[in-house]
């Protein structure tokens, strides 16, 4: 197991503090998992508890024996039930101060709880947008991590082509590739903000299966094999003459690199290869736009043009009704951080900031073409970091 080091964690607290000040925010409840690992190194059951001035405690109701607790830089105190919060924190903030919490994601029952029962005096702010525009900008450490987790990706992905075999199931395939991905150092969970988004570790999806439009806020769906979770891959065979598309996430110490490449037996119908020669167009486009203080929604509207002009308007990040509002998306520990690549985002790059552009066609009778690849912005513009070739694989 690799800690975070420790100064990573005081460097991201006293920018937290910082933004709590100017905020005006007494004291930050931190609950969520994924924002506890951020600010601690580690992830339990419970809060960490941050003033705006001075030391903050580190909550714990359980586990208590696990290293990485006692590792932390912050006072740890363990506490067995909810109603020993405001003694714990009682010297922290005044009673009737203002308590930061994660509104996006804190289930409705707690924060009733929390602000009700145990801090009726405090006024409520939302945490979550600080925290979050705090988290859109990496450090060298955080980027070194997504770019392990994206040569997780470009091994994986260059074994696909031995994989990939006519009568093989879209299923068959996908746990092929996410064997290797385990075996080559993917923890296994892919996290998201979005309380009600759920995600394995991809979609693996051939011919007109890629036209499936799922339940998650993502371009493709997927059929899945169960009304319980229907996305992914499904039963479906692949076919000579369709195109796969296998669009994966891996992740290495919490942070996520996430790519998107395609395959054929045999060959492709024209329309799909004339498809694909547009999409690697889009990139050039993305790749000389994408600098530092250029905003997302510019560059959103100037590819939304070129698709215009193109004539593949109604094809674009989805069909109908069922399309999408974005043509990329941040990623570090979560698959859907800060920045969007959409037409409202309102901050412009930076240096730090790490995305997957991820533009993708649907074709009617076809199936989906498209590419996704993570990169990190640079003062000169996108480093990627997911390196495999973008050429389509022919089996």
């Amino acid at each position: 197991m690799e800690a975070v080091p420790p100064l990573e964690l005081t460097t991201r607290m006293a920018r937290l503090q910082d933004l709590l000040a100017a905020e005006d925010i007494s004291l930050a409840l931190i609950r969520q998992p994924t924002d506890l690992f951020y600010y601690t190194g580690t992830v339990v059951e419970g809060f960490l508890a941050v003033p705006a001035e001075g030391q903050p405690r580190f909550l714990v109701r359980r586990p208590r024996e696990r290293p990485a607790v006692g590792e932390t830089p912050w006072e740890v105190v363990f506490y067995r039930e909810l109603k020993e919060l405001p003694h714990l924190v009682g010297e922290l903030a005044p009673e009737s101060g203002t308590l930061g919490l994660e509104l996006d994601v804190l289930p409705a029952a707690l924060y009733m709880r929390l602000k009700e029962q145990f801090f009726p005096q405090a006024t409520i702010k939302d945490l979550s947008g600080l925290v979050r525009r705090q988290r859109m900008l990496k450090s060298a450490y955080e980027i070194g991590q997504i770019r392990r987790a994206a040569m997780v990706l470009d091994r994986t992905f260059a074994v696909a082509p031995e994989l990939i075999k006519p009568g093989i199931t879209e299923l068959e395939l996908a746990a092929a590739l996410e064997y290797r991905l385990r075996r080559w150092e993917h923890q296994g969970l892919v996290r998201l903000r979005r309380w009600d988004m759920e995600m394995f570790y991809g979609h693996v999806l051939s011919g007109i299966s890629g036209l499936a439009a799922a339940y998650t806020d993502t371009p493709s769906g997927g059929l899945g094999f169960s009304p319980a979770f229907p996305q992914g891959p499904s039963k479906k065979l692949l076919a000579p003459g369709e195109p796969v598309s296998i669009d994966m996430a891996a992740c290495v110490n919490g942070y996520v690199a996430d790519m998107t490449r395609m395959y054929a037996l045999r060959d492709l119908p024209k329309v799909a290869w004339q498809a694909y020669d547009f999409i690697l167009e889009l990139f050039q486009v993305f790749e000389s736009e994408a600098r530092p203080g250029v905003l997302p929604s510019d560059i959103y509207r100037l590819l939304w043009e070129k698709v215009k002009q193109h004539g593949y308007g109604e094809y674009f990040m989805g069909r109908g009704a069922d399309r999408v509002s974005f043509l990329g998306h941040g990623v570090g520990l979560e698959l859907d951080e800060f920045p969007l690549i959409s037409a409202r985002f309102p901050y412009p790059l930076e240096p730090g900031m790490v995305l997957a552009f991820e533009p993708k066609l649907f074709l009617p009778e076809i199936g989906m073409v498209g590419l996704e690849d993570t990169g990190c912005l640079t003062p000169q513009g996108v480093d990627w970091l997911t390196r495999s070739s973008r050429d389509i694989i022919i089996v």
